[in-house]
């Protein structure tokens, strides 16, 4: 999966899945806490949603808050922790 299409999936899964009222704001450089207005508990959902809906593995140790910072850190974390097989298949 490539970058733009992670960032269209945290995306859907922001606006459709957690209904997240301030999408107006979502763009790559969009801080996840500030901009969006997103808590704690509200990225674990966009993980848990990421791991269960898409399949991304996240491992507790690899969550460092950095990471998690915009919607882009969150598509690079993305894109440098997919599973082989699967980056293969995006080609």
């Amino acid at each position: 999966m490539t970058r733009q299409e992670i960032l269209q999936v945290i995306h859907d899964i922001l606006q459709d899945q957690l209904e997240l009222p301030s999408m107006k704001a979502f763009h790559e450089d969009a801080r996840l806490n500030e901009d969006l207005y997103m808590d704690s508990i509200m990225i674990l959902q966009l993980i848990l949603h990421l791991e269960v809906d898409m399949g991304f593995d996240i491992p507790d140790e690899m969550l460092v808050a950095k990471d998690f910072r915009t919607a882009g850190s969150l598509a690079d974390f993305l894109e440098r922790n997919q599973e082989p097989a699967a980056a293969e298949g995006s080609l």
